[in-house]
């Protein structure tokens, strides 16, 4: 009888164990790295690419890189890095941008200490591989992209 019920205690604890590994994990079509590049500008040429990960732990990394006419996109650059974590209600997400700073072409990353962490809301639809992200800001910063998922 005592071994039927260590084993029944051992199979419970197990079970419970196992179920909790999961707890913090996104389950979304989200989870990955995103990608999006401006068209040049009219008057420089410079363009952006902006690079999203969505980790399935719910946190996330999003790179802003700024780039000349002509440049080598084989090549790494300094950009701008904001981390945190993310949640999804229905149609959008909700990235707490807990750190800022610089991303650097050594692959490095420096935060601004003073950097006071920020919420926002973007509305998100896929389709395949492309996810298209809408800012609204109900200012002229608003916009929409299209991400494709490296």
């Amino acid at each position: 009888m005592k071994k039927i019920l260590f084993f029944a205690m051992a199979l419970v604890v197990g079970v419970l164990a196992f179920t909790s590994c999961d707890k913090n994990k996104v389950d979304s079509p989200i989870v990955g790295t995103w990608r999006y590049q401006t068209p040049p500008a009219e008057d420089s040429g410079w363009f952006g690419v902006y690079i999203f990960t969505f980790n399935g732990d719910g946190t996330f990394a999003l790179y802003d890189y700024a780039y000349g006419p002509g440049a080598d996109l084989s090549k790494p650059y300094d950009g701008f890095v904001w981390r945190g974590p993310y949640e999804i209600n229905d149609d959008i997400i909700t990235i707490h941008k807990d750190k800022y700073g610089m991303a650097k072409a050594d692959g490095t990353e420096e935060y601004d200490d003073e950097w006071q962490p920020q919420d926002e809301k973007l509305k998100f639809s896929i389709n395949g591989n492309i996810m298209h992200i809408t800012r609204d800001y109900g200012t002229d910063y608003s916009w929409d992209a299209d991400y494709t998922k490296q």
